[in-house]
């Protein structure tokens, strides 16, 4: 990693994460299943899938079975 001094004093770039709260979360997951829906070209969708899987594996389960029905269960649609 490259040094970075500013002023004569080293820079440290520090990255806060924020505690990870069930509304983040659902949140997080709610755009997830939308991108899923929505885009219709593959390119991404690999990883948003790994992505849901890492956050919600029985929902990524629903998403590969029905992309609609995972979108709706997070966006509270009723069929």
């Amino acid at each position: 990693m490259p040094e970075v001094l500013i002023g004569g004093i080293e820079y440290v770039p520090r990255a806060e994460i924020p505690e990870l709260s069930d509304a983040r979360l659902e949140q997080a997951l709610k755009i997830l299943t939308a991108y899923l829906y929505f885009d219709s070209s593959s390119r991404p969708m690999a990883m948003v899938l790994n992505t849901i899987r890492a956050l919600s594996p029985e929902l990524a389960k629903l998403a590969e079975d029905d992309s609609l029905a995972a979108y709706e269960r997070m966006h509270g649609v009723e069929s």
